[in-house]
């Protein structure tokens, strides 16, 4: 299995080659990936956190409008800068960035935070963290499956999705971050659960204050730790007792969390005077609760997850396959994703309506639905119960197989689509989508 984590890093870096080496491309800091870096050279090398001194020396005094960054309050020209982004893709990409700084020191490259090493830096920490996520969600399902099927899980779920595209392509912004955040949180919490200890719920707090820190709506992820394992109605008052006895130890948890985004909330507060500030509060968007596109989000062409990623279709069939059949024989799969299929039914009925409701619920520009780049990691469980239940039952196995196959085949096309530009980066309409079907020129 180490082969195939090994196999993917080097198509990636292959990939990352082709998609970089190209003359009228973007750097690889770009987009959303700017705003979420650009803390790095700010207090590293501008010595400024407030952003200020890097507006100066870059742009004149104001960021460029697709950065986000804005004045707050809004329309106060002496105001502070609000960046939309928060603290987390920094913080882990800060020793990506280190090597970067001396490389280019060594190198007598210009030591201003986006030449070269910094450019390259910053993306392949994004390859990195998707390649560990990768390598930690297969530890997570050879616990409960087979080689065979956690093999065919990881292929599928790689190269199925939009999951490599931002690994290389966009590595700069948060979803490969994300990923691999949200893969360690849900090995944790499968720990902890197993025997918790104060040196389990010390990490466990720390990793969700990363979460949070690096993509605000994640921490509807934390849900997972209460609802983890409850696969019937009556485990719901055995998880209420359990918790309440284990209530010590989730208060460490807690505060190890609450000091974690101490830096983000105190960011905030010297920004904009609050503590809980909205990020995007310089900017005009928001939420539109009562008229949610929750069809558009999951099925059109316009990003609609199911759309752009079929084989997800999969996984809700695993999520169905785990509640009404049981497992394999212990210690194998059992009731564990059974088990999983409340907390990720919660998260993701949730994390739905947000982005349903989101003035740009497509995202802006991006290769499928990217909102939802970031749990692949709880879909992967049910992705393997699809393939396991199927495994046993010939034809089933066969069309599931071909099915599988299609949708990965399909998926890298259209990746390939994006990347080359014949396919639309937002607003794709059905007439494009039938045009432009599986055209690569």
């Amino acid at each position: 299995m180490r082969r195939l984590v090994a196999a993917t890093a080097l198509v990636a870096v292959i990939a990352y080659i082709a998609v970089y080496s190209r003359a009228d491309g973007d750097p690889p800091i770009h987009s959303d990936g700017y705003s979420y870096y650009v803390y790095l050279p700010a207090t590293l090398i501008y010595k400024d956190a407030s952003l200020e001194a890097l507006a100066r020396e870059w742009y004149g005094g104001t960021y460029p409008e697709f950065t986000g960054i804005r004045r707050w309050p809004p329309g106060n020209p002496s105001g502070r800068w609000l960046n939309p982004h928060p603290i987390g893709v920094a913080v882990l990409m800060t020793p990506f960035f280190v090597a970067a700084d001396a490389l280019s020191w060594w190198s007598n490259l210009p030591r201003d935070g986006f030449s070269l090493y910094y450019q390259h830096g910053a993306a392949l920490a994004g390859l990195a963290y998707f390649l560990a996520g990768l390598a930690l969600l297969h530890r997570i399902l050879s616990r409960h499956f087979g080689s065979g099927i956690v093999l065919a899980t990881l292929v599928c779920i790689t190269w199925g999705t939009n999951l490599f595209h931002y690994g290389v392509f966009d590595g700069t912004f948060s979803h490969a971050f994300s990923f691999f955040l949200i893969c360690t949180w849900l090995f944790a919490v499968e720990r902890w659960w197993e025997a918790p200890t104060v040196f389990r719920s010390l990490p466990l707090g720390a990793i969700a204050a990363l979460i949070v820190s690096t993509r605000h709506t994640n921490a509807i992820f934390v849900l997972v730790l209460p609802l983890y394992g409850i696969a019937r109605a009556s485990d719901l008052r055995a998880r209420v007792g359990e918790l309440w006895r284990r209530r010590q130890l989730l208060l460490v948890a807690a505060l190890a969390g609450v000091i974690g985004v101490i830096p983000q909330l105190a960011l905030y507060r010297w920004t904009t005077g609050s503590w809980l500030a909205s990020p995007y509060g310089a900017l005009d968007v928001g939420f539109a609760w009562r008229s949610p596109h929750l069809f558009a989000v999951l099925f059109s062409t316009q990003k609609g997850l199911f759309f752009w990623s079929p084989l997800l279709l999969l996984a809700v069939f695993g999520a169905i396959v785990s509640l009404i059949t049981p497992g394999a024989p212990a210690p194998r799969t059992n009731d564990w994703t059974r088990g999983l299929v409340l907390a990720a039914t919660v998260v993701f009925a949730v994390e739905t309506y947000l982005v349903a409701s989101w003035s740009d619920w497509q995202f802006g520009a991006s290769y499928g639905h990217r909102a939802f780049t970031d749990g692949l990691g709880l879909a992967a469980p049910f992705l393997a119960r699809s393939f396991e239940w199927t495994a046993a039952r010939p034809l089933a196995s066969r069309v599931v197989s071909i099915v599988a196959t299609g949708a990965v085949l399909l998926s890298i096309v259209q990746m390939i689509q994006y990347w080359t530009g014949i396919m639309p980066n937002a607003n794709t309409t059905w007439a494009q989508y039938r045009m432009l079907f599986l055209k690569l020129r």
